[in-house]
C-alpha cells in the first residue's frame, strides 16, 4: 500500500522504505514509520564536511549522513554496560596497514585487530613489568590480601 503524507514522503507499507523528496529530487531511503523529523541549524562549514564525507561514502542524503554520524556517535556514548568505547586517531599509514591486514585475511575486522594488538600489548608490558616468579592475576580472579596464599 502506498500513502503520499502532506509532507511530501511516500510510505510503502510492508517495508521499511520510503520516498523523500529532496529539493532536488527524490531518493528511496530507510526511515521507519515512526521516526521522528528534527530541524537543526549548522554553519556553512559543517554542511561542506557532512557533503564531503556523503561524496566518499555515497550516502544517498545529508539526512543519511546525519543519521548515520548521530547513530555513531550514540553508541559511542552509550555502549553496552560491558563495554568502553575507545577513539584512537591513527595516521594514515598505519590505517591503510590496518585494512590491508584485515582484508588478507589476518583479521575479521579493523575493531578485532585493534582490540587483539590491545589485548597483546597489555600482556607483553605486564609480564616485563612482574617481578620475577610471580604469576600475574588473570581478570576476574580474586587479588590475594598482603602477606596471605592465594586462593
Amino acid at each position: 500500500m502506498i500513502e503520499v503524507q502532506p509532507d511530501g514522503v511516500i510510505l510503502y507499507y510492508g517495508t521499511d522504505m520510503s520516498i523523500v523528496r529532496q529539493n532536488w529530487g527524490t531518493c528511496l531511503t530507510l526511515m521507519p514509520d515512526t521516526s521522528e523529523r528534527v530541524t537543526v541549524r549548522i554553519p556553512q562549514e559543517l554542511l561542506e564536511k557532512l557533503k564531503r564525507i556523503q561524496e566518499a561514502k555515497g550516502t544517498s542524503t545529508i539526512s543519511d549522513t546525519i543519521r548515520e554520524g548521530l547513530e555513531q556517535y550514540i553508541e559511542l556514548h552509550l555502549p553496552p554496560q560491558n563495554v568502553r568505547k575507545v577513539v584512537v586517531e591513527l595516521s594514515r599509514q598505519d590505517n591503510n596497514r590496518l585494512e590491508e591486514f584485515v582484508r588478507d585475511g589476518n583479521s575479521v575486522s579493523v575493531d578485532d585487530a585493534v582490540r587483539s594488538a590491545v589485548r597483546e600489548y597489555i600482556r607483553g608490558r605486564i609480564e616485563q613489568l612482574s617481578p620475577p616468579g610471580r604469576p600475574h592475576r588473570r581478570e576476574g580472579e580474586p587479588v590475594a590480601a598482603e602477606g596471605s596464599s592465594p586462593p
